[in-house]
């Protein structure tokens, strides 16, 4: 057949060439999944089908997603056409392209388009070949995915700026974003009419700022008798809090008060307070935990100084290209709670950015977010494996860079969560909570790990302080009490919390429900949540009992869930082997 132009650009066996080089390309080769994409989409341009070039057909066609898939919902395609722009760009960045045609995919689109390479572009990188890696990038393995690539992205770009001048101008256009909170902390009023020596309030301040300026959300400052702000103060945030405290007498013991007031206006935002008995006279809680108590509230990502970001990200924040630190923090925190209805690639963007301004923060979100599309791809497959594995080292990463971020350490808890390492996961949620024990999210995920493993006294100690702190808690928190309700055979009660676990939780959730109404011999629950759990991709591959084997080690939680199942009516062979 003739050669013909291609969209009056390039001839077909320009693009054939272009498309034969790219796909033998060792990070392409050796990634099946996004090598396929680029083919799908070529060869559809190049028959003329532009139009058919769609997220539902690539899904289907090429990813194996059911005719039910819903682009709202699954961002499968969003993400790895993402994946695939960052191979083409640094394809050519490393100047391998030898054809004289390059393949492009533009933002927002999937349809490729086919340039003449006019000279040989000069390299924007050093390639990994030449030793010239910068001081920053890791270790890296030569197997790559489609969530490998990434990985490459961030750790490459954090020391050369390689997408530095395009994301420049985005974050710079449009209005000023939020600035992270800075609060100001006065000296704790006492009206106890103790004076038997026990020190009630001093030092309370300095230990709330203290533990309040581990989070990288915020900045706290202390504040004296009475705080005033200044334009220091202004010149770090334009949303400045100061916060007065009270203790007094309370007929159980002790009643500290504090009361939150929004600058410049001091209009009251917040009030909290933490009651402390005595016995033998003296508190119960140190002062170091009364502040751990206050922090819990005040530096909780759905806090009243993180509202208005929140509002922000719902509203105004929808339409930036790519978010600055502050709110890919709040953006970040709003994934970890609805993570299946909620699109990870702004927040992979957003941390890319934070990653090469130096934030190990950056790092550790790409970290948690790379490994989660591992996970949600399947451990036990190639592209998961190599997504885990690069989730790790982003995650190991920035620790290296930041040994005292406690947020960093807690995403590398979750990372090994995910990974299966549920023993190790424990230990780096205790580091987080070591160096900041007042981060209520990390507080019941290490509630959630010592649940899984049976350490129940610990699982549900964590669990109450982290309910008890959060006045409207996220879905995910309801894990472990209803855990606990079907370890202890209270079917009517887990079936009312496992309502909010499945929201967090769909698949261990679904699971869960379908037992616990086994249990309870309620067909409407079993027919309620039976599909998803026949739905659940991990279930599919695995086995229903093999996959939550994965993670849970206690015996008489995976006893209830077996029974349970059974006598739901689950087919043996689904319970145990994979659909």
């Amino acid at each position: 057949m003739p050669d013909r132009d291609v969209s009056g650009i390039a001839a077909e066996a320009d693009v054939r060439a272009a498309l034969a080089e790219l796909t033998a390309w060792e990070p392409l080769r050796r990634s099946p999944q996004i090598s396929a994409f680029l083919t799908y989409i070529v060869d559809a341009a190049l028959r003329g089908e532009s139009d058919t070039i769609k997220a539902y057909a690539i899904a289907v066609d090429v990813f194996g997603r059911s005719e039910d898939f819903d682009p709202q919902t699954d961002p499968i395609v969003r993400v790895q056409a993402r994946r695939l722009r960052q191979l083409l760009d640094r394809f050519d960045a490393d100047g391998l392209g030898q054809a004289p045609v390059r393949i492009l995919i533009p933002r927002g689109r999937y349809v490729p388009e086919f340039l003449l390479r006019t000279t040989s572009p000069a390299p924007l990188l050093p390639s990994e070949e030449s030793g010239q890696a910068a001081d920053a990038r890791l270790p890296q393995t030569p197997s790559r995915s489609i969530w490998v690539a990434g990985a490459i992205a961030v750790l490459v770009l954090m020391a050369a700026l390689y997408f530095w001048p395009e994301l420049g101008r985005r974050t710079a256009q449009g209005p000023p974003q939020p600035q992270a909170p800075l609060l100001i902390v006065e000296e704790f009023e006492n009206h106890t009419e103790d004076d038997r020596g026990t020190p009630l309030v001093a030092g309370l301040a300095v230990e709330l700022v203290s533990i309040l300026n581990f989070f990288p959300d915020l900045a706290a400052r202390y504040g004296g008798q009475q705080a005033a702000t200044s334009d220091a103060d202004r010149a770090v945030s334009d949303r400045i809090y100061i916060l007065s405290g009270v203790a007094r007498r309370a007929p159980r013991g002790i009643l500290y008060s504090v009361v939150l007031r929004a600058q410049p206006q001091d209009t009251i935002r917040a009030s909290f307070e933490v009651e402390v008995p005595l016995a033998a006279g003296a508190p119960t809680l140190s002062l170091q935990e009364v502040a751990t108590r206050f922090a819990l509230r005040l530096g909780s990502p759905r806090g009243p100084m993180h509202a208005d970001v929140r509002a922000w990200l719902a509203g105004d924040g929808v339409a930036v290209s790519v978010l600055e630190y502050y709110p890919c923090l709040a953006g970040f925190a709003a994934f970890r709670e609805r993570r299946v209805e909620r699109d990870p690639a702004p927040l992979l963007d957003c941390a890319e950015v934070a990653a090469r301004e130096g934030h190990a923060e950056g790092l550790a979100m790409a970290g948690f977010l790379t490994s989660d599309m591992g996970w949600r791809s399947g451990a036990d497959t190639q592209e998961g494996e190599l997504a885990l594995r690069d989730g790790i080292a982003l995650a190991e990463a920035a620790i290296e860079r930041d040994p005292m971020s406690a947020f960093s350490w807690a995403q590398r808890g979750y990372v090994a969560f995910l990974a299966g390492e549920v023993g190790r996961a424990r230990d780096l949620f205790s580091t987080a909570m070591q160096i900041n024990p007042a981060m209520v999210d990390v507080v019941a995920d290490y509630a959630y790990i010592n649940a899984l493993t049976g350490n129940w006294d610990t699982a549900n100690a964590y669990s109450e302080l982290a309910m008890t702190a959060d006045p409207d808690p996220p879905n995910f928190y309801f894990t472990v009490p209803a855990l606990d309700a079907l370890r202890n055979a209270e079917y009517e009660l887990a079936a009312q919390l496992g309502e909010r676990m499945v929201e967090g939780l769909p698949d261990l959730g679904a699971a869960f429900m379908v037992a616990v109404g086994g249990q309870l011999r309620d067909a409407e629950i079993i027919n309620r949540y039976m599909p998803r759990l026949l739905a659940s991709q991990r279930y599919r591959r695995l086995g229903v009992m093999p996959a939550l084997r994965e993670h849970i080690s206690d015996p008489e939680i995976l006893r209830q869930l077996s029974a349970g199942l059974l006598q739901a009516g689950m087919p043996l062979d689904r319970l145990a082997q994979p659909f």
